[in-house]
């Protein structure tokens, strides 16, 4: 048991965790210092009493000091969301990152394995069998020769291996649900990013104006959903367009059939983008495309009018039934693998 961490256990206990004090209880966190029995405390003891913005700031700090980068072209993207809405739906977001890379974009796709749900980025993805361990060293090379590339979490921040079997114990959101985004290896611009509540769009706004000077498109989803949901209002934000609601009924866009929206495991949910990307036009085919149009938009700094929106949408539709963001799966599966 370290004693020193004891204090920031207390300081947590008592609501009076400050940015400086965020900073130290990280890096003993970090330097793997801490007991998994000190670290489930502070972890669970933080959200029950609520993250805010100084706790994320000074362990973004940290984090960062500790991650392996990746060079990547100006205009790179992320969609990597917080998870930990407990909906178990399908990838949407890694979804999404093909038919935005099929657009021209570069990807630069941060995410992990499950941890709070059945199947994370990284599940689906070995599954469509890309080889998601790929040597960071490749990286840049393929994300300039196919345009998008997977940085799998662990491989980027070794020092997660002090937190990650405590989270996995845990299986409930913690701070690390909401930094994930906020740590992509390849220092992205643009972010489309969601989060699982109204609470943390707020916190990731703060984030995003204090120390990232990034376009982010922030989506809170219809009741906790981390991607825009098709069942109702969405909270959305660009620096271009502010703080907006969307309702996807409003550009005519039907509600979902809950079954075509829920995964399964990785193998499941890695036939189901297969199948959307050949063309089945269903409610997660939907959804996908909904998303992708608001990516679509963030990246070229479009307002977030309906009339955008809709040609965004008819945008995302099209990519798809081109057959491109199959054929980055493809291109993707082959690279990784040589």
């Amino acid at each position: 048991m370290n004693v020193e961490f004891k204090t920031f256990i207390d300081l947590v206990l008592n609501d009076k965790l400050d940015l400086k004090s965020t900073r130290k209880a990280f890096n003993l966190i970090m330097n793997g210092s801490v007991s998994d029995i000190q670290i489930s405390s502070f972890l669970s003891i933080l959200q029950k009493s609520g993250v805010n913005a100084n706790h994320m700031i000074g362990a973004i700090e940290v984090m960062r000091s500790k991650m392996i980068s990746v060079a990547s072209p100006a205009n790179s993207m992320d969609t990597c969301g917080t998870g930990g809405d407990g909906k178990n739906s399908l990838n949407i977001s890694t979804a999404t990152a093909f038919v935005l890379a099929s657009h021209g974009i570069p990807i630069a796709k941060h995410g992990n394995r499950a941890l709070t749900s059945k199947c994370g980025s990284a599940d689906v993805l070995k599954a469509l069998g890309i080889n998601i361990d790929m040597d960071i060293s490749k990286l840049e090379d393929c994300l300039n020769e196919i345009g998008l590339c997977f940085m799998f979490a662990p491989n980027h921040h070794p020092a997660m291996k002090y937190v990650g079997p405590v989270r996995q114990q845990l299986g409930i959101r913690t701070i690390f649900n909401m930094l994930g985004p906020l740590l992509n290896p390849a220092n992205v611009k643009t972010q489309l990013v969601g989060v699982y509540s109204n609470d943390v769009f707020k916190i990731y706004k703060e984030i995003f104006s204090k120390i990232d000077s990034k376009n982010a498109c922030i989506v809170s989803g219809f009741n906790g959903n981390d991607e825009i949901s098709l069942e109702g209002e969405n909270l959305i934000y660009t620096k271009y367009s502010d703080e907006i609601k969307f309702d996807p009924a409003s550009i005519e866009l039907p509600r979902p059939i809950k079954n075509e929206i829920l995964g399964k495991d990785a193998k499941y949910n890695a036939n189901r983008i297969i199948e959307i990307f050949n063309g089945k036009d269903d409610s997660f085919f939907k959804s996908v495309c909904i998303n992708s149009a608001f990516g679509l938009l963030a990246h070229e700094n479009r307002e977030l009018n309906e009339i955008n929106v809709k040609e965004a949408y008819q945008q995302a539709k099209e990519l798809i039934k081109s057959g491109s963001p199959l054929n980055k799966i493809n291109k993707l599966i082959k690279f990784t693998n040589k």
